[in-house]
């Protein structure tokens, strides 16, 4: 072969038909793994976009009894009872042994919960839930206590047993937080309906294929809508793992290498 003769290369046709169905084939996964993808993302944002409006829709004592925002549903009611001071004797403030402390529900109904003094005059009733109660003790020669109360709201309630007849009737319960439990509400859902649209934009980042961070980053972001507590953010989570797997759906892919 001279020196001016042309290099002529043969090129195999099989070969090529393989590496250019190889190459479609690879295609065709990356599509279909980018797609289911995109499906998780959107399943798990419209989770938690329907989260977003049950908690708008909820009431506000139903959200703030949510574990998220208190560690117990319950509370143990102590307290004392002691008999009433006597200037002129100078007696009393003596512990009083053996009375029994009746809890009544809001509408003057018996609960299960009661207790008896011990020698301190002591009383305690444990896993009293959060509502109002009423504290009843009766004690012969007495006046009769009825007191209204929000167990949690005093360490100890102290009471004192003052003769005579008739009824004492006390409202200790603190001022209502409802503003504020409405204003914790309301910010709550807000964050999380926005949080789910962070998703569903995510989503579209994805199906556009320009710019691999910015979808992750939008897809993170959508986490915090917390669709079915975690079954909306594990969808989320998995579908940003797919997303990784197939980086090279993404324009940017070179510069993510």
């Amino acid at each position: 072969m001279s020196d001016d003769e042309d290099l002529v290369v043969h090129l195999d046709p099989d070969a090529e038909v393989e590496a250019a169905v190889r190459r479609e084939s690879e295609d065709d996964a990356l599509e279909w793994s980018s797609n289911v993808a995109i499906s998780l993302i959107v399943a798990g944002s419209l989770l938690g976009l329907w989260f977003g409006f049950l908690l708008f829709a909820a009431d506000p004592h139903d959200v703030l009894e949510n574990p998220l925002f208190i560690d117990k549903n319950t509370a143990t009611v102590n307290g004392q009872i002691l008999t009433a001071l006597d200037d002129e004797n100078l007696t009393g403030g003596d512990p009083i042994e053996g009375i029994q402390v009746l809890l009544l529900n809001i509408d003057d109904e018996p609960t299960s919960h009661s207790a008896y003094t011990n020698r301190d005059g002591r009383f305690s009733m444990e896993d009293v839930p959060h509502n109002s109660f009423i504290l009843k003790v009766s004690h012969s020669g007495n006046k009769t206590l009825r007191i209204t109360f929000n167990p949690g709201d005093q360490a100890d309630i102290s009471l004192t047993l003052t003769p005579g007849e008739g009824t004492i009737e006390e409202d200790i319960r603190r001022d209502s937080h409802l503003d504020s439990a409405v204003l914790l509400a309301s910010v709550v859902a807000s964050l999380t309906v926005i949080a789910a649209l962070f998703g569903f934009v995510g989503a579209a980042e994805a199906r556009r294929g320009k710019n691999y961070r910015r979808t992750q980053y939008l897809c993170g972001l959508a986490l915090f809508s917390r669709g079915g507590i975690f079954i909306g953010p594990m969808l989320i989570l998995a579908g940003m793992g797919m997303l990784s797997a197939t980086k090279r759906h993404f324009d940017d892919f070179d510069d993510e290498d």
